[in-house]
């Protein structure tokens, strides 16, 4: 392989359409070429990736021959149908978020509510204060006159 272009497990993984753990399972069955450089790293011979990409090509056009339908379609159907998976699933967190919001909006109503209460009960408090003060400080004010004399009181002056 020296001398020769080669591939990271990365850049052929983009190239297949997989994964890099994809490619190292390939790469460990037998299934693709590669040489490990001094770090470790897999290294992959070009030559190698468009062989299973040209494999893959001609399986799809056998494919397509067999049932009459693009293996392209397959495919996409296929992506379809895991992006209405995901969607399904967003669609079960949103409604379980829904619910706890309508939960928590219920009982911050009912907290509103008892706290109007609370305000109504502690006001009519306040004003009944406010009336006994009122009293006590007219019958102070009363008291705080100076008596008049006894002649005065007697004879109305």
């Amino acid at each position: 392989m020296e001398g020769e272009d080669t591939y990271t497990t990365g850049q052929a993984a983009r190239i297949l359409g997989m994964t890099d753990r994809g490619i190292r399972k390939m790469i460990d069955r037998g299934e693709l070429e590669a040489a490990q450089d001094e770090r470790g790293r897999h290294l992959i011979p070009q030559r190698a990736v468009h062989a299973v990409l040209e494999e893959r090509r001609g399986r799809a056009g056998a494919i397509e021959e067999i049932t009459g339908e693009p293996q392209g379609a397959a495919q996409e159907a296929a992506q379809l149908r895991a992006r209405v998976e995901d969607l399904q699933r967003e669609l079960g967190r949103l409604e379980g978020r829904l619910e706890l919001t309508e939960r928590t909006e219920s009982t911050m109503r009912e907290e509103r509510e008892r706290l109007l209460e609370d305000l109504g009960r502690e006001r009519e408090r306040a004003d009944q204060v406010e009336l006994e003060a009122r009293r006590l400080g007219a019958a102070l004010e009363e008291a705080r006159k100076p008596e008049r004399p006894w002649w005065r009181r007697m004879f109305g002056e």
